[in-house]
């Protein structure tokens, strides 16, 4: 035993992996601690305080083993830490199926991914989080394997499989991996019969994990007796008909100019912009740099393949609009975007590599910005843009975190007040049935999110009320007040709402917005019409 250890450990310990790995955890418990060491909920943990997570109707038939890692238990610090665990290692693997050779490089992969908002938008919903970063660790392995080892598309599919049963989404992450892969061949002016050998590998993992996981579904559904649930057109999963598909090419295109130019994800505010636009001058240099330098001009198939990759990163990204044409996006769905200013840096390091090795003398490059080494300059230039780029996201997440702490106060008043009008009201006792309809009249109330133009893309993180409905409200209530309200549901809410006395109740915190009607306490909530 002693001996084995030793060998892992003498792997782990090298600085390309140690260093990556301790940084990006690092800089994660910093980002997140806040949110981990205090109790954020969203309307939909409020039913998850405990939660088996056999989301098997919504395809997810592994996330049930990969969040029971953690337990079932809605646990802000053992979740919060297994996911920048597995976050970490991500970042490893990234670096090596890049084989980026910088240290330095690979601690700014590790960082831009860890604080990376789609993780915040993720962790505002804590009690899956471990399952979907471990997900992401999975679409990483599965391009890795496929990549380093000759056979090794078999493991790839098995984890590509796991990752879609667990977060179908990260999908993406596995595709774009692999075009970028590819990118880095072209620009390298790799042998062609090398490329279309890990081309037909990826080819052949992918299709093969799809159906892994599709055929696991299918069991997973017939032991239990479910089926898919229509929820953002899962139910429509893998039915692709050439009429919708023009269709989802537009929205794929579309969207991906539209996040990223408007998306208030990457360029947030001017030092985010300065920051993105640094990041497409050093991608642009060092692409036409290594392109050049390595002769790839000369064989017209290496453009045409490069031309061909380049186009199919929108659809690679946006994947999901082929497996569901209903789809609607948020930001838990494009964890993948990353890897965009992630591959500037790689192309950081690819420059210097394709520089050294196609140099022609042995005199040091010299360029009129000084005495420095031309790799030098922009490798510094992206290691800094990458590097405020990840402070920002910092920043961006915590103001997030912030927001949900205001959040939960304001609901935690507004509940007290709502319990204690329920209370008073003459009739009323514990365990009567009550039907309280509509949001929260923000007429009534003064706004005070004063975080929307920063948080506004940051899913679950948003508004002034962190929950809408009645179920919700008693969770909030039973768990964090010790009060037990009987809101109802239904088709009851239904005649209640349409019924003469509700129409003539006032909105909340009015004295006529509480009543009690045949044996029912009805609660209005919602703005006056």
């Amino acid at each position: 035993m002693d001996v084995l250890f030793e060998k892992v450990w003498s792997v782990i310990k090298q600085k390309k992996y140690l260093y990556p790995f301790l940084f990006t955890m690092v800089v994660g418990l910093l980002t997140h601690m806040f949110l981990f060491v205090n109790k954020f909920p969203n309307a939909d943990a409020m039913t998850s305080f405990y939660f088996d997570q056999n989301m098997v109707a919504s395809g997810r038939w592994f996330l049930t083993v990969v969040c029971g890692i953690s337990s079932y238990y809605d646990l802000n610090w053992v979740i919060g830490f297994l996911a920048i665990f597995y976050l970490s290692i991500a970042a490893v693997f990234v670096s090596e199926f890049f084989e980026v050779r910088s240290v330095v490089c690979r601690i700014c992969i590790g960082a831009l991914l860890v604080t990376f908002p789609a993780v915040t938008a993720t962790f505002a919903y804590l009690y899956t989080a471990d399952g979907y970063m471990l997900a992401f660790l999975l679409a990483v392995l599965a391009a890795y394997f496929t990549k380093k080892y000759k056979w090794g598309f078999g493991l790839g599919a098995v984890c590509l499989a796991l990752s879609m049963g667990s977060y179908q989404a990260y999908l993406a992450a596995t595709i774009l991996l692999c075009i970028m892969s590819l990118i880095l061949m072209c620009l390298r002016n790799t042998e062609i019969k090398k490329m279309w050998s890990l081309a037909w590998r990826y080819l052949v993992m992918g299709i093969s994990g799809g159906v892994l996981y599709y055929i696991i579904l299918k069991i997973c559904l017939a032991v239990q007796g479910k089926q898919l649930d229509t929820y953002q057109g899962i139910n429509e999963m893998g039915k692709l008909s050439l009429q919708n598909l023009p269709g989802m090419l537009y929205d794929a295109y579309y969207d991906f100019i539209a996040f990223a130019v408007k998306g208030n994800i990457f360029i947030n505010n001017g030092f985010s912009l300065i920051c993105v636009l640094l990041l497409s001058v050093v991608v642009c240099v060092t692409a036409l740099f290594c392109f050049l330098k390595s002769k790839s001009y000369k064989k017209w198939y290496q453009s045409l393949l490069l031309l061909v990759f380049v186009i199919l990163i929108p659809l690679g990204t946006n994947i999901i609009y082929f497996m569901s044409s209903d789809v609607t996006f948020h930001l838990l769905m494009r964890l993948q975007w990353i890897l965009f200013p992630i591959f500037a840096v790689v192309l950081c390091d690819t420059y210097e590599d394709v520089r050294n090795q196609t140099k022609a003398s042995g005199k040091k490059e010299r360029n009129v910005f000084g005495k420095l080494p031309s790799a030098l300059i922009v490798s510094l230039l992206g290691v800094f843009a990458a590097a405020g780029l990840s402070y920002q996201f910092m920043l961006m997440d915590n103001i997030a975190y912030f927001n949900m702490n205001e959040r939960y106060e304001k609901t935690y008043a507004y509940c007290l007040r709502l319990v204690d009008r329920i209370e008073q009201t003459p009739g009323y006792y514990t365990g009567m049935p009550v039907a309280m309809i509509g949001v929260v009249d923000e007429s009534k109330y003064p706004v005070t999110d004063i975080t929307g133009e920063v948080t506004s893309g940051i899913s679950g993180t948003t508004g002034d009320i962190l929950i809408y409905k009645g179920t919700q409200y008693g969770a909030f209530m039973q768990h964090y007040m010790n009060v037990t309200v009987n809101f109802i549901e239904g088709e009851q809410i239904i005649e209640i709402y349409n019924s003469e006395e509700y129409r003539e109740m006032d909105s909340f915190p009015a004295e006529s917005s509480v009543r009690i009607v045949d044996g029912i306490m009805y609660i209005k909530t919602e703005p006056m019409e």
